[in-house]
């Protein structure tokens, strides 16, 4: 203990290697299926053993693991035994708080991770949910990622199209409009209220759009004859009045200006309707100052809302 805490690293002088080659070998088995083979070669690359271990060696921790309560299974393939535990003898039980807790830092943390991320927290929660008594909470820990029930290949595959910036043809089917195909250049994937969104450009239709992936069936086609395609960008300027409250800034958004809480902010999207949604969300306490053309559609949006309350009443 002195010497780790004055090196702060873990050493051999520190390990006690009989506990250690147990706890290596039940998370080698409780990983999948192995082999003899496949575990001496595992105990040999392993950072702090570097050793080899003998196969009788190996029986005798497989038998130590079954006196824990683990249920070491094996099969028999022609003349090799594969070994494997199908279940641990842990359990946990959580209290209520705290998987309250588990839950509300997940919401928090989840609010700015990468994909990636969403997809490495998925799999821990999805192994950890197995070792959950409580039926309540191992439902929650199921469902808690927006990744849940989507075909993890169909992600893998998008995001190999978006950095491939190929311009692929999906089948999408909603309740609304039935199933159809769409063209689409994809820009990104991105978590949006707990669910995840394929954005991109139809060159089409030439607009910027986004997508459920949980409603994307499939990739049913690339286009190889397409001509380079660039997902246009726009960037609108405008004055923000917060001097009566917090205004979040956005990643893409720069304040330009801040003069007594007149805030003059410059907002570059691929996406228009989100920049409209945007603007409108801040209602009155913001003023468009360019370009022209996009000021005349944020008058010309609040014209059309004014006149459907109009005759609503």
């Amino acid at each position: 203990m002195k010497e780790f805490m004055r090196t702060n690293t873990v050493t051999h002088n520190l390990m006690s290697f009989s506990a250690f080659k147990a706890v290596l070998l039940f998370t080698l088995l409780l990983d999948g299926p192995k082999t003899y083979k496949e575990l001496r070669k595992a105990f040999k690359e392993n950072e702090y053993l570097h050793e080899e271990i003998s196969t009788d060696a190996l029986r005798i921790y497989i038998n130590s693991l079954k006196e824990t309560g683990c249920d070491v299974q094996k099969t028999t393939v022609g003349r090799t035994s594969i070994y494997q535990i199908e279940k641990g003898p842990l359990k946990l039980e959580i209290p209520d708080e705290q998987a309250k807790s588990i839950l509300k830092v997940y919401k928090t943390i989840s609010k700015s991770i990468s994909l990636s991320d969403y997809i490495s927290l998925q799999k821990f929660f999805e192994k950890f949910s197995e070792f959950v008594i409580n039926d309540d909470l191992k439902e929650k820990f199921q469902n808690i990622s927006p990744l849940n029930n989507i075909n993890a290949d169909l992600v893998k595959e998008l995001n190999r199209h978006i950095q491939n910036h190929d311009e692929i043809i999906i089948s999408y089917y909603s309740k609304v409009s039935g199933r159809k195909n769409i063209t689409i250049l994809p820009d990104k994937l991105e978590v949006n209220n707990r669910k995840l969104y394929l954005y991109g450009f139809n060159s089409e239709h030439q607009n910027y759009g986004s997508f459920l992936v949980s409603k994307i069936e499939s990739v049913v086609g690339i286009n190889i004859d397409k001509k380079e395609l660039k997902i246009p960008e726009i960037k609108v300027i405008y004055e923000l009045d917060n001097r009566n409250k917090t205004i979040d800034i956005r990643q893409d958004e720069t304040v330009l200006k801040n003069d007594k809480g007149i805030m003059t902010i410059e907002i570059c999207s691929k996406n228009k309707f989100d920049v409209v949604q945007r603007i409108l969300s801040h209602t009155d306490k913001c003023k468009v100052i360019s370009p022209d053309n996009f000021k005349q559609e944020i008058i010309n949006c609040l014209k059309g809302m004014k006149e459907d309350y109009l005759d609503k009443e």
